[in-house]
C-alpha cells in the first residue's frame, strides 16, 4: 500500500491497527455529549493516504483543536506519539467530536496567518450539504487566557478559566458540488433569503419558503434547512450517490 514519506516516519510506533477508511465523513460530532477539556479520549485520524490509524487523542477545546490534534499510542501516556496539522490529514475524531481539514480563511484568528489555508473544522451535519463551524475568541479574549506550550500539552498548567460557552462561531458549507462556502459572510447575510434559496434551488419547495421567510427558514435555522434539504436530496439523487 502506498503511503507518504511523513506516515512512514512514525508507522513503527503508532497504535497498530490501521485500516483503509470506507468513505471521507463518515462520523458525526455529537454536540450533546459530556466530556472533559484537556483530556484524552479514544479516537482516529484518516490520512491523505485514506487509511485510518486509531488510537488516542488529545481533546484540547473548540479552538485550539482547530489548530493541530496529539496522538497517543495508550490513554495513560504523557507524550503524545504524533502531531498532526491539518494539512498532513483528512479527518479525524476526538471523543465525540468529528473535525475534517478544510481551506478556508477564518473569520478571526490568534495567528498571523490567517490567509485561505488548511484548518481543522468541527463538522456538525453530515450529508450531501454538510454543516461545520468554527469557533473562535476575540484577540482580547486570547491575550487574558494562559499560553499553553504547543509541543508539551500535558506537562503544564492548563488555563482552567477557558469556558467553550462563551466562543464566538462561524457556519460553513460542503455542497453537494464539493463547494466549500462561507455561510456567515457578508454577502450571505446581506440577503440571506436569495443566497441561501440559490443554494438549494433544486429543492423548490424549500427555496420557496426560504424566499418567501417563513418562519423556521432564516439565517439562525441553517441547521434545519441543511436537515431538510439533505433529506429531500436524497430521496432524489440516491442513484448518483454523494
Amino acid at each position: 500500500m502506498k503511503r507518504s514519506v511523513f506516515i512512514i516516519l512514525f508507522i513503527p510506533i503508532l497504535f497498530p491497527v490501521t485500516i483503509k477508511a470506507q468513505y471521507q465523513g463518515e462520523a458525526v460530532t455529537d454536540t450533546t455529549a459530556r466530556i472533559k477539556l484537556w483530556s484524552i479520549y479514544p479516537g482516529y485520524v484518516i490520512t491523505r493516504a485514506h487509511d485510518t490509524i486509531t488510537g488516542y487523542l488529545l481533546l484540547k477545546n473548540l479552538v485550539n483543536n482547530q489548530d493541530k490534534v496529539f496522538f497517543y499510542k495508550n490513554p495513560d501516556d504523557t507524550k503524545y506519539t504524533a502531531k498532526y496539522k491539518p494539512k498532513n490529514l483528512i479527518a479525524y475524531k476526538v471523543g465525540p467530536r468529528y473535525y475534517e481539514s478544510q481551506k478556508f480563511k477564518p473569520p478571526v484568528t490568534a495567528s498571523a496567518n490567517d490567509a485561505r489555508t488548511w484548518h481543522f473544522v468541527l463538522k456538525v451535519i453530515n450529508g450531501p450539504f454538510s454543516l461545520y463551524r468554527w469557533y473562535y475568541e476575540t484577540l482580547e479574549q486570547s491575550k487574558e487566557r494562559l499560553k499553553i506550550d504547543k509541543d508539551q500539552p500535558l506537562e503544564v498548567k492548563i488555563d482552567l478559566s477557558f469556558s467553550e460557552k462563551n466562543l464566538s462561531t462561524e457556519n460553513y458549507g460542503l455542497t453537494p458540488d464539493g463547494e466549500f462556502i462561507d455561510l456567515g459572510s457578508l454577502k450571505m447575510l446581506t440577503n440571506f433569503k436569495k443566497n441561501m434559496s440559490k443554494l438549494v434551488e433544486d429543492d423548490a419547495d424549500l427555496a420557496r419558503k426560504i424566499r418567501n421567510k417563513e418562519k423556521g427558514y432564516g439565517y439562525y435555522d441553517i441547521p434545519k434547512i441543511l436537515r431538510e434539504y439533505n433529506e429531500w436530496y436524497l430521496k432524489n439523487h440516491l442513484s448518483r450517490g454523494w
